[in-house]
């Protein structure tokens, strides 16, 4: 199979797997489209360069949903660039805790990801209204280093959300997300398995 462009492709809806098996190739899959649209939204594309087109593709010329599945893949990839490019430095924040700070939000999922062994964030829905795309993620791996705190447990966590992004000009200016955070920072602790 061949993709032209992965863009598109990331935005083109499957239908539902229908086992396990078939469900983990979906997953692995849409992970691996997302990483091929955040890998062509910074590239320049081989049709553009035929043509003469100077640079990378602007960050307006992509679509709040492109944003937003360049924006989750990096999760996968160099997470600190995909704030960089995605994310608004005026951001306006509404965490699991109420409003926070982009910083915060930044070194924390940074953190975080240095902390799991394993780690990996997988899509499993994106949909997306005007500016506004949700997304329906989890994340997880094993953890081997300090996360807010907490030391080192070797147990395998999960932390699982929908987040919404409003997508202005090629970046997010307003981020929302809910999750099972509470209970992720329990089984961190070891107070729930």
């Amino acid at each position: 199979m061949t993709i032209r462009n992965p863009l598109e492709a990331a935005s083109t809806p499957t239908s539902a797997p229908t086992s396990t098996s078939s469900r983990r190739r979906m997953i692995g899959t849409i992970a691996g489209l997302g990483t091929a649209a955040a890998l062509a939204a910074v590239a320049t594309p081989a049709e553009a360069q035929s043509q003469g087109a100077p640079g990378p593709l602007s960050k307006s010329s992509l679509s709040p949903r492109q944003v937003a599945g360049a924006f989750y893949a990096s999760y996968n990839g160099d997470l600190a660039a995909g704030f960089e490019r995605y994310i608004s430095q005026d951001l306006v924040l509404h965490g699991f805790d109420g409003p926070n700070e982009r910083s915060a939000w930044v070194a924390g999922d940074l953190e975080l990801k240095a902390a799991l062994t394993g780690y990996r964030l997988d899509v499993f829905d994106q949909i997306a209204e005007g500016t506004k795309v949700v997304t329906r993620w989890s994340l997880g791996g094993v953890h081997t280093g300090t996360v807010l705190g907490i030391p080192p447990s070797g147990r395998e966590v999960h932390l699982s959300g929908i987040s919404i992004d409003r997508v202005v000009d090629g970046q997010s200016v307003e981020h929302w997300s809910e999750g099972n955070f509470g209970r992720f920072l329990q089984i961190l602790r070891g107070e729930i398995g």
